[in-house]
C-alpha cells in the first residue's frame, strides 16, 4: 500500500516510459493556472528538467506549441485560482479548459468533483496503445495535503473486448459520454475516440499489485446514483470492518457506515474541523485526525491537511477486502448531490486485512501521520460555503456570453447577462485575466470593455465578490484567435536574439544543453561583453538545420510557422537567405 500514500508527482502518472501521449482528459474540482501551464510538460518530453528551466520563456512556448490539442481540463465553474503573476501564456490554453456549471434541481448548485485522468498513449516504436486511467484525490493545484493517486492500465487489442469486459467499462465510457455532451465539437470528437479505443480493451492490468479486480463508480450523471448504487448496494451491503479515510463528513453518511453490523470494527480518519462529539461514539476503534504539522512529508514549517477519500470496507457476505478511492467525501454532497467518482479495487485472499491496513495508518511510530483525539470543542464545525462564495456561484451563471468588435486594430468586449440571474444587492466586478487596470463593475446589462490591443484578447476573466476572488471562463463569440496568439507570441520573440534562440531550442535534442547556452548568453550580454556564446549557437544552428535536413526534414518544415508567427524586424536577413537555401534543398530531398 506504500504507493497509494506516496506524494503525488503529475509527471509520473501522465506520461508512460517509452510512450507518447496522444491525448489526455484531466478533471478536477479546483484548478491554478501554474498547474494548467505545467501540463503541457507533462505531456511531452521535457518533463524531467529542473525548475530553473521551466522559467525559460521559449521553452514554455514551444511546450504548449507541442500539447495544442492534446488534452482538455475540465473544472467545476467557479473554483480557477486567480494566479499570483499575470501571463499571457495562460491564455494560449483557453481553449483546453472547460468550466463545467451544474445547477441543482430545487436550489443552489452542483459541483463538479471528480480528480480521473484518462489517457491514450502509443509507443512510437512497436504501435502499440494504451488508454491509461488515473483516479486521484487531488485536484490539479499546488496543494501540499495528503492525497491518494491509483493507476490503471489497459492494452487495446485488434479486435473489440467481450461483452463482460465492455460492461464492466460501461461507467467509465458513460462517464466520459457525459463530459463530451458538454464539451466543443472539436474536443468531444477526442473524448468519442478514446471511448471506441476502450471497447477494444479486454482489462485493466493489475499484475504485481495486491488486487484481483476493480470496478468504476461514477455517480451523479445521468443513469448513475451515488446512494443507492455504490453506498448502499456496493460499499455497505453486508460490510463488516471498515476505515474511513475522508476530510469532510457528516452525521447522516456517518450513521449509514456504521449502522451495518453493530459488532464490526470501525476506525474514521478525517479533518479536526469535520468532527463532533456525536461522531466519537460511531467509531469503537477511535477517531483519528492529522498531527498539527508534518514536517517530515513537506517543506520546514508547512502544514499540511488530509484531503484523501479511502474506504476500506471487509464483505462478511463474499469475504472480500475492498478499497475505494477517489474524489467522494463520506457526505451526502458527496454520494447524493455532486459528480463524483470513485474506483473500487477488490483484493486478493489474504493479501489484506482490517488490521494490516489500519496499521499502516494509526501506529506507534515516529512517521504515523494521525494522532487520536476523543472530545470536541462545541464550536469544531464545518464552515460551509460563505456568502460570497455562493454569490460568485450565482455570477458565473448569469453571465451569458462574451462579443468582441473589432474597429481599426482596436477591439470592444461586450459581456452580456441574463438580468433575471443578477441581484443588485451585492456588488460583483470583473476584467480581463492580467488587465486588473481595466475592473468593472457587472451589472445585470453586462459590462464592455474598449480599447483593448490584441494580446489583452482572452476568455479567461477574474470575476469579484467580497473577498472573493477566480479566474472564469466565458464562451466568446468573434475571437481572432489566431491573430491573438500570434500577437501574443510577439510580444514574447520580441528582438533577433530571442528569435535565433527559440528557434536553437525548437531543433536541439539536448533541452538541458540549450539551457545551459541560453543562460551563459544571457550572463554575458548582462555585463556587455563579446559573447563567443553567440557564435557558438550560430555555428549550432546551422548545424542542427544540416542534420535535421536529413533525418528529420518535418522539424525544418516547423520553422516556417515559426517564421509566419514572428514579425519582420525579429527575423535576422541571413537567416531568411538561411531558410530560403533549406527550403530549396528539402524540395529535392522530397522528389527524391
Amino acid at each position: 500500500m506504500a504507493e497509494l500514500w506516496s506524494d503525488i508527482l503529475y509527471t509520473d502518472v501522465m506520461q508512460s516510459d517509452g510512450y507518447i501521449v496522444d491525448y489526455a482528459i484531466l478533471t478536477t474540482y479546483s484548478l491554478d493556472m501554474p498547474s494548467l501551464l505545467a501540463v503541457p510538460f507533462a505531456l511531452g518530453t521535457m518533463n524531467e528538467l529542473d525548475e530553473a528551466a521551466f522559467r525559460s520563456p521559449h521553452l514554455i512556448l514551444e511546450a504548449v506549441n507541442r500539447a495544442v490539442d492534446k488534452f482538455v481540463v475540465f473544472c467545476n465553474a467557479g473554483c480557477i485560482a486567480v494566479p499570483q503573476r499575470d501571463s499571457k501564456l495562460y491564455t494560449l490554453l483557453e481553449h483546453s479548459v472547460v468550466q463545467i456549471t451544474l445547477e441543482a434541481k430545487g436550489h443552489g448548485f452542483v459541483n463538479f468533483h471528480p480528480k480521473v485522468w484518462v489517457v491514450k498513449e502509443t509507443n512510437p516504436d512497436s504501435g502499440e496503445s494504451q488508454i491509461k486511467v488515473v483516479v486521484l484525490s487531488r485536484n490539479l493545484t499546488g496543494s501540499n495535503d495528503l492525497d491518494v493517486v491509483c493507476e490503471l492500465v489497459g492494452k487495446i487489442r485488434s479486435k473489440p473486448a467481450s461483452n463482460k469486459a465492455q460492461q464492466k467499462h460501461a461507467p467509465l465510457m458513460d462517464f466520459l459520454k457525459w463530459l463530451g455532451k458538454r464539451s466543443a465539437r472539436r474536443i468531444s470528437k477526442k473524448i468519442d475516440y478514446i471511448i471506441d479505443d476502450i471497447q477494444y480493451i479486454n482489462s485493466f492490468e493489475l499484475d504485481g499489485s495486491p488486487f484481483e479486480d476493480y470496478d468504476f463508480f461514477p455517480m451523479g450523471i445521468d443513469g448513475y446514483n451515488g446512494i443507492e448504487q455504490c453506498l448502499e448496494r456496493e460499499m455497505l451491503d453486508g460490510a463488516g470492518d471498515i476505515v474511513v479515510i475522508s476530510p469532510f463528513v457528516d452525521m447522516k453518511t456517518m450513521q449509514m457506515m456504521t449502522r451495518y453490523n453493530h459488532r464490526s470494527r470501525k476506525t474514521l480518519i478525517a479533518r479536526h474541523s469535520s468532527i463532533d462529539n456525536e461522531m466519537l461514539s460511531l467509531f469503537g476503534d477511535g477517531v483519528y485526525v492529522p498531527k498539527e504539522v508534518l514536517t517530515d512529508r513537506v517543506e520546514k514549517d508547512i502544514a499540511v491537511d488530509l484531503h484523501e477519500k479511502v474506504y476500506f470496507i471487509h464483505n462478511n457476505h463474499t469475504g472480500n477486502n475492498q478499497l475505494y478511492l477517489g474524489s467522494t467525501n463520506a457526505t451526502q454532497n458527496g454520494f447524493d448531490r455532486n459528480v463524483e467518482f470513485l474506483l473500487c479495487l477488490t483484493f486478493e485472499r489474504y493479501q489484506c486485512s482490517y488490521d494490516k491496513f489500519r496499521k499502516e495508518l494509526i501506529n506507534d511510530g515516529k512517521d504515523c501521520m494521525f494522532e487520536r483525539i476523543t472530545a470536541v470543542s462545541p464550536d469544531n464545525t464545518s464552515k460551509e460555503d460563505s456568502s460570497d462564495e455562493l454569490y460568485l456561484r450565482k455570477v458565473i451563471s448569469a453571465i451569458k456570453q462574451a462579443e468582441i468588435q473589432e474597429k481599426d486594430n482596436s477591439y470592444t468586449v461586450i459581456i452580456s447577462c441574463y438580468s433575471s440571474k443578477m441581484q443588485n444587492d451585492i456588488d460583483s466586478f470583473i476584467y480581463p485575466l492580467g488587465c486588473d487596470n481595466l475592473k468593472r463593475k457587472l451589472t445585470p446589462n453586462g459590462v464592455l470593455f474598449d480599447g483593448l490591443d490584441l494580446p489583452m484578447l482572452t476568455e479567461f476573466y477574474v470575476i469579484k465578490v467580497g473577498e472573493v476572488e477566480r479566474v472564469v471562463k466565458i464562451e466568446t463569440k468573434g475571437m481572432p484567435t489566431e491573430a491573438r496568439d500570434k500577437a501574443i507570441f510577439r510580444s514574447i520573440i520580441d528582438t533577433k536574439g530571442k528569435f535565433i534562440n527559440y528557434l536553437a531550442f525548437m531543433l536541439t535534442d539536448n533541452v538541458e544543453q540549450y539551457i545551459v547556452e541560453c543562460h551563459e548568453l544571457e550572463k554575458e550580454r548582462s555585463i556587455g561583453g563579446y559573447s563567443t556564446t553567440d557564435q557558438e549557437i550560430s555555428i549550432s544552428l546551422y548545424e542542427d538545420m544540416v542534420r535535421m535536413a536529413y533525418t528529420d526534414p518535418s522539424r525544418i518544415s516547423s520553422i516556417k510557422s515559426l517564421m509566419y508567427k514572428a514579425s519582420d524586424d525579429v527575423i535576422p536577413e541571413h537567416f531568411k537567405e538561411m531558410y530560403a537555401t533549406f527550403e530549396k534543398a528539402l524540395n529535392k530531398i522530397y522528389r527524391l
